[in-house]
């Protein structure tokens, strides 16, 4: 586990000190998908229903701190957590330069098994890409271990099973981890042990073919991913075995 710590680490550390042409391709054609805030397919739910005000929140596997400001601008004490020292010297640059005053998050590099954080101290966990990054079973009792009782935490994951993008992990090795895989079904029904309530919802099956809208801007693809979900949507509820073929999950787990 320490090697796999390490390796983790490392991976992140790098990427911000020499970037990835590749990655920044992908980044271009992805941001629609990965939109975080009420425009987006994938957050707009939570963003609706959170109380934040007040609230408490870890950022899990926070990584720039670009959703930590997002969450803090809405009145929530929030603290974030990354393996990455480089990317946690971003974070709390990004939180001095952000003019969010009174609402500045406390990011701290450790590994997201063993957090510094008290028992039953947040309302909220949430992350966006962190799970598939660690022990999935360890990652789960922290993250239990850290939240209130009826504290909710939120992951978007990616999924092992959309031919496209099982074809692209395997084209791009050199943008990804050793170590990280993306969520099986069996993951994700793993994660009823450690929680009360669990619930899922999966996106982008067909969407996923939109990619080239970005070339007309992040606006228009916007539009259109999010036209492509809504019928991605109604094809999975027809055919719930589709489901396990989405690229992306939203993990919603009430303590």
């Amino acid at each position: 586990m320490d090697k796999r710590i390490e390796r983790e680490r490392e991976f992140f550390d790098e990427s911000v000190r020499a970037g990835s042409a590749t990655q920044s391709r992908i980044d271009r054609f992805s941001q629609a998908f990965y939109e975080k805030g009420e425009r987006g397919r994938l957050w707009n739910p939570f963003w609706g229903t959170a109380n934040l005000e007040g609230a408490t929140v870890l950022d899990y596997g926070c990584g720039n701190g670009h959703f930590s400001l997002m969450i803090a601008r809405r009145g929530s004490h929030v603290f974030g957590i990354d393996i990455s020292p480089k990317l946690i010297e971003q974070a709390r640059a990004s939180a001095l330069n952000s003019g969010c005053n009174g609402c500045t998050p406390q990011f701290v590099a450790g590994d997201a098994h063993h957090t510094p954080f008290a028992d039953s101290m947040f309302d909220y966990v949430v992350g966006n890409g962190a799970l598939h990054h660690l022990d999935l079973e360890r990652a789960l009792t922290e993250i239990a271990r850290v939240l209130k009782p009826g504290g909710r935490a939120v992951f978007l994951e990616p999924m092992y099973n959309h031919p496209l993008l099982w074809a692209l992990r395997r084209l791009t090795p050199e943008t990804h981890t050793a170590d990280e895989r993306p969520l099986r079904w069996a993951d994700i029904d793993s994660s009823r042990k450690q929680f009360r309530l669990c619930t899922h919802r999966e996106h982008f099956l067909l969407a996923v073919f939109a990619a080239p809208a970005h070339l007309l801007g992040k606006r228009f693809a916007l539009v259109v991913i999010g036209a492509l979900d809504r019928l991605d949507q109604q094809l999975m509820r027809l055919f719930p075995w589709l489901r396990r073929y989405a690229w992306l999950t939203v993990l919603e787990m009430e303590k």
